[in-house]
């Protein structure tokens, strides 16, 4: 599954289960995609986070507005398949 999030305020984007975060900054987008047999990931607005988390034993990948991958865990980032 692939989706885009916008925001108008600044706001930290948590990744899960890695915690890592991105401060998304207002009018910016990230793009995530899921990868995993099951499409059960969630994402919430929690205390002020912005929270992605992965489908049962799947991962996640982003990339900020131009196209550069946000490392977020060891399946992402620039050595990643």
């Amino acid at each position: 599954m692939r989706f885009v999030i916008r925001s108008d305020r600044q706001v930290v984007v948590a990744f899960e289960p890695t915690a890592a975060e991105y401060v998304l900054e207002p009018g910016a987008t990230v793009a995530v995609e899921w990868f995993g047999e099951r499409e059960d990931g969630m994402v919430s607005l929690e205390a002020g986070k912005f929270v992605i988390a992965a489908p049962t034993a799947g991962y996640i990948r982003a990339w900020d507005r131009d196209g550069v991958e946000i490392y977020i865990g060891p399946e992402s980032g620039p050595d990643a398949q």
